[in-house]
């Protein structure tokens, strides 16, 4: 064995120990809009990327990769494993002379220094390729059992055209925690136009609902003109999933054994 073959390979040394933003070659990016979906409450953007990521005629083009990340991978139907992190599809349409970009995660970081590195990486690539305008879907506590839309921006153009296309303006004070909320915070700060769409929901569990109703907001604030009829069978399987869910619960809490397991046991993440 040559000295080359038997060189170690040091954990310091590999990129995967970093925040990095992978292309496919021969990509190219101009002056993108980008949509920011994340599993979150109501899996509202979860559900929300995964929609328009079947709808737009969207291809993977990208991947973000962090040690902020939990330490997991996500096997396919196929059983190939995938390490966790940041998607990014570009559509076949443009709008206007923009490229579309549709980015979703399998998970929301718990680091907040993570979600920073993150957001700052990912800002930089869409800087430098002349991103145009961010917008970030998601889900917001309601203190009633309205599943109303509300908004913010980055500009107060922006948020003109937000209410002109049925979002209430949030309240001063609405806190958005997370990645999406990072996100356009910081967009705002190196001038970046930027808007956040929530819907309103009162569970963790998928919120078909709420995504409908973001959905039709961020269709015509961006102008798509998608037909979003077959929504439905989106929400029959997110409703059919929880219903499995469910069921699979109480059967655990027949047995006292069992009972304790399923008071542990979180709702599934809506991931792809």
């Amino acid at each position: 064995m040559s000295e080359k073959q038997s060189a170690r390979i040091y954990v310091k040394d590999l990129p995967l120990m970093e925040t990095k933003v992978w292309i496919k070659r021969g990509i190219k990016i101009i002056n993108p809009i980008v949509v920011i979906g994340l599993p979150g409450l109501g899996r509202i953007g979860g559900i929300i990327s995964r929609y328009l990521i079947k709808k737009l005629n969207t291809r993977l083009v990208g991947i973000v990769t962090s040690p902020y990340f939990s330490n997991q991978v996500i096997v396919s139907r196929k059983g190939i494993a995938r390490i966790t992190g940041v998607k990014m599809y570009k559509s076949e349409n443009t709008l206007g002379s923009s490229d579309l970009l549709l980015v979703t995660a399998d998970e929301h970081l718990e680091n907040i220094w993570g979600e920073y590195d993150v957001a700052l990486k990912m800002l930089r690539f869409l800087v430098k390729r002349g991103v145009k305008l961010i917008v970030t879907v998601g889900g917001h506590v309601s203190a009633t059992e309205s599943r109303g839309v509300i908004g913010f921006a980055s500009r107060k153009e922006l948020l003109r055209m937000l209410e002109e296309a049925g979002c209430r303006r949030a309240e001063m004070g609405t806190p958005v925690v997370g990645l999406s909320g990072i996100i356009l915070g910081l967009s705002s700060i190196i001038g970046v136009d930027a808007v956040c769409i929530l819907g309103e929901t009162v569970s963790v569990r998928p919120d078909a609902e709420g995504s409908r109703e973001v959905l039709n907001v961020l269709n015509k604030f961006l102008g798509l003109n998608i037909d979003v009829s077959d929504f439905q069978r989106e929400e029959e399987r997110i409703n059919e999933i929880i219903s499995r869910y469910e069921s699979k619960v109480k059967q655990l809490i027949q047995g006292e054994k069992a009972r304790k397991i399923a008071e542990a046991f979180m709702p599934p993440d809506y991931v792809s």
